[in-house]
């Protein structure tokens, strides 16, 4: 029997950076080096706590059967003035590929278009080809020249127009 799965908006900071921690624990691993401190939960509820100050910024978590699975925050996108942004989608490793990620996914951008955004961004690691893959599937444009060094880690830009077509608005 597969249990319902239920997103609802959270401002519990520790409750995501746990989430968040037990998430790159395993998914990002291979991205960092192996000397590279990894994250540790205190210093991501910080995270987690600064995300959720912004008064535009509302975090979703999904569960199931009163458990988290994944997480996800929207935010009017500090760096590009007018759009909204997505950022800290996480999906606890034993509830990939069953659609937790989509619904976390379809949820943010409903979030983002009900506050009247035209346009929103993400970033995520260069070398994440199962974010990039989920992301690209769903609609997301791979913004040329938009890197970023996170870490020691290339992220790159991805946009998607929120009006329901498959580009970003130029």
């Amino acid at each position: 029997m597969t249990t319902e799965l239920v997103v609802q908006q959270t401002r519990d900071a520790l409750l995501l950076a746990r989430l968040h921690f037990a998430t790159v624990s395993v998914a990002y691993r291979s991205f960092f080096s192996p000397d590279s401190a990894p994250p540790n939960v205190p210093e991501l509820t910080a995270t987690w706590e600064a995300r959720l100050e912004d008064p535009s910024s509302r975090a979703l978590l999904a569960g199931r059967s009163g458990e988290p699975v994944g997480a996800v925050a929207v935010r009017r996108d500090p760096d590009y003035p007018g759009e909204g942004q997505l950022l800290g989608l996480h999906v606890l490793p034993g509830a990939w590929g069953v659609g937790v990620g989509s619904a976390l996914h379809d949820a943010a951008l409903d979030v983002l278009r009900s506050r009247s955004y035209e346009q929103a961004g993400l970033w995520v690691i260069a070398a994440n080809s199962r974010a990039r893959a989920m992301y690209e599937a769903q609609g997301w444009l791979l913004r040329a020249g938009s890197e970023s060094d996170f870490v020691g880690v290339t992220e790159v830009r991805y946009v998607k127009g929120l009006d329901g077509l498959r580009r970003p608005i130029p």
